[in-house]
C-alpha cells in the first residue's frame, strides 16, 4: 500500500528544536564529516550483516529486494546525514524512508534495532578516529542527529499506521450507514400501518432506537477518527466562547430543548491553550453525557474553573451534575470505546472528549461526589506571556 503523506514539516521542525539541531549547533560532527562519509560503503556492509545474522530480519531482506539494492540505499543514507544539512530537503528524505519502511511492512521494532546498530557504527568510528579533544562534541551531536532521524521514522509510522486505520474505519462506517438508512426508512413505514397496541408496534420501536444508536455511534466514531488523524492546532481560546458553542450545538441536536447551565468561570484565567474545535468536541461531549446521565429532577449543569497553587499552569475546569454516581466497573471503562452504561449511547462520546483533551496537552478524569453526584475534572494549560 502506497502511502502519500505530505511532510509534516512543522512537526519536524519543532523535533529539531527540542534537539537544539541547526546548521551551527551540529559544527563539531561537521567538521569530521569526510571521516564519516568514507566509511559509507563499510557501513552498509555492517548494517546488512547484522541484520542478515537475525532470522526474522533476513526473511524480510530476502524478500523485499536484493543486497546489493540495500548496501547501495544504506550508503546513500548514511552519506547523507553527514553531508547534507537538516534542511527542509532532507527532512523531506527521511519522511519518505520512513513511509517507504511502512510501504514495506518492515517491522519498527527492527528500525528502532538498526537505529541502535548505526550509532554503535558511529560511534567506534569516532573512538577509532576523531581526536581525542572532539570525541564527546561530536559524540553528543551524533546523538541528536539519529535522534531526530528516529523520530521522523516513528512519525511515519504512527501518521502512515493511522491513515490505514482510519480509512478501514470510514469505509466501515459507510457500509453500515447506508444499510441502516433503508432499515430505518422501511421500518418506520411499517411502524405506521399497525395499532400502538399490536406486539409489533413495539418490535418496531425497538428497531428503530438501535438503528438510530448505530447511526450516532457512525457519526461518534468518524469524529473520533478526525481526531486522531489530524494534527492539533495549538491557540490561546476564550474558555467561555468555547463552552457556548458547545451548549448551542448540543441545544440544536438535543431533544430536550433549552440546556440549564450553571456557569462560574474564574475572571482571573479567561483563556487557556488548546485546539478550539477539539475542546469544543470535548465540552460537547461531556455536557451531553451530564444531560442523559443528571437527575431529570436537577437538570442544572454546573460548570466552574479554578487555578489550584500546586499548580499555577494548569486550570481545572470541573462539570457536575446530579444523578447515580457511575460504580467501579462503570469507573473502569467509562473511556474505552465502545462501552457505555446507558441502553441508547455509543459508547464513544467519554472515549473522543479524551482523546481531543489530550491533544490540546490537558487531561480528563472523573470524580463521584460525596453524597449524590459525579464531576468530570478537565485539566487545561494555561498560556504564559511566552507562549
Amino acid at each position: 500500500m502506497k502511502y502519500d503523506i505530505p511532510t509534516p514539516l512543522e512537526r519536524l521542525y519543532w523535533f529539531m528544536a527540542q534537539l537544539d539541531l541547526d546548521g551551527e549547533s551540529l559544527g563539531a560532527v561537521r567538521r569530521h564529516r569526510d571521516t564519516f562519509i568514507r566509511k559509507k560503503e563499510e557501513f552498509s556492509e555492517t548494517i546488512y550483516g547484522y541484520f542478515h545474522e537475525i532470522p526474522q530480519a533476513r526473511l524480510i531482506l530476502q524478500k523485499r529486494e536484493s543486497s546489493g539494492h540495500l548496501k547501495k540505499w544504506w550508503t546513500q543514507w548514511f552519506e547523507s546525514l553527514f553531508r547534507d544539512d537538516f534542511d527542509r530537503a532532507f527532512l523531506s528524505y527521511l519522511w519518505r524512508s520512513g513511509l517507504r519502511h511502512v510501504e514495506a511492512e518492515v517491522d519498527q521494532r527492527f528500525i528502532n534495532l538498526g537505529f541502535s546498530v548505526v550509532r554503535g557504527f558511529c560511534q567506534r568510528i569516532t573512538k577509532a578516529e576523531v581526536p581525542p579533544a572532539d570525541q564527546q562534541e561530536v559524540l553528543i551531536d551524533i546523538d541528536r542527529m539519529l535522534d531526530l532521524c528516529l523520530l521522523v521514522e516513528t512519525q511515519a509510522y504512527i501518521a502512515a499506521t493511522a491513515r490505514c486505520d482510519i480509512e478501514v474505519v470510514r469505509g466501515i462506517s459507510h457500509q453500515v450507514r447506508n444499510p441502516l438508512t433503508v432499515i430505518g426508512g422501511n421500518v418506520l413505514r411499517l411502524k405506521k400501518t399497525v395499532d400502538p397496541d399490536n406486539p409489533a408496534y413495539r418490535a418496531y420501536e425497538i428497531i428503530l432506537n438501535e438503528s438510530k444508536r448505530l447511526e450516532n455511534m457512525v457519526i461518534d466514531v468518524e469524529k473520533y477518527s478526525e481526531i486522531f488523524e489530524k494534527e492539533p492546532k495549538l491557540s490561546i481560546v476564550i474558555l467561555e466562547t468555547v463552552i457556548q458553542r458547545a451548549v448551542e450545538e448540543l441545544q440544536s441536536s438535543h431533544q430536550s430543548g433549552n440546556i440549564k447551565i450553571d456557569l462560574h468561570l474564574d475572571p482571573g484565567f479567561p483563556v487557556i491553550l488548546g485546539d478550539s474545535g477539539d475542546l469544543e468536541l470535548t465540552f460537547y461531549y461531556l455536557l451531553q453525557h451530564g444531560l442523559e446521565s443528571g437527575d431529570a429532577d436537577e437538570s442544572a449543569i454546573r460548570i466552574t474553573s479554578i487555578q489550584r497553587d500546586t499548580n499555577p499552569e494548569i486550570l481545572d475546569v470541573e462539570i457536575r451534575h446530579a444523578g447515580r454516581p457511575p460504580n467501579r466497573e462503570e469507573m473502569d471503562n467509562l473511556f474505552v470505546p465502545f462501552y457505555s452504561s446507558r441502553p441508547n449511547a455509543t459508547g464513544f462520546g467519554l472515549a473522543t472528549a479524551r482523546l481531543a483533551v489530550r491533544r490540546s496537552l490537558g487531561d480528563l478524569y472523573l470524580e463521584t461526589i460525596s453524597g449524590r453526584g459525579t464531576k468530570f475534572v478537565i485539566k487545561l494549560i494555561i498560556p504564559t506571556e511566552e507562549g
